[in-house]
């Protein structure tokens, strides 16, 4: 069964991009994603995570999230059954690529399909998928001689 509603507004409620960066090189930019509903879950819940940047699909294999001060492959997260998401806690996507993200305006779009694990009966349970959008301004880096 699957429904498509929840609290989808709140995924990207705090619509920031920033690159990221060690040692002043660019590895890759992140952004953070709140779970949208009204009480939290844990990691293995999550059956699918699709970010979507301008218009382009990210390829999962470059997506780290992190959460609880760990960070994690999106493959992992099916197993992850002792990882819990509170409502009120940010995960942190990162998307590595070499060159960061350059600035200006961007848009964020976010596919989350997650299973409520409460609604179980005889194997069968409620998917949900939510969708979150926005737009996010990357400021430029200040140059220096």
């Amino acid at each position: 069964m699957a429904l498509d509603f929840q609290y989808d507004e709140l995924m990207l409620a705090n619509c920031t991009l920033r690159n990221q960066k060690a040692d002043g090189l660019a590895y890759g930019f992140a952004f953070t994603l709140r779970y949208p509903s009204y009480r939290g879950t844990f990691l293995s819940c999550i059956e699918a995570l699709h970010v979507t940047i301008d218009g382009v699909l990210q390829d999962p294999a470059a997506l780290r999230f992190a959460l609880n001060g760990k960070q994690f492959l999106i493959s992992e997260l099916p197993v992850l059954c002792k990882e819990y998401w509170f409502v009120l806690d940010d995960a942190e996507i990162t998307v590595m690529r070499d060159t960061g993200i350059p600035a200006g305006e961007h848009c964020i779009e976010v596919e989350l399909v997650h299973r409520i694990p409460y609604t179980g009966y005889f194997g069968e349970y409620l998917t949900l998928t939510s969708l979150g959008k926005c737009a996010a301004r990357v400021a430029s880096e200040p140059e220096f001689c």
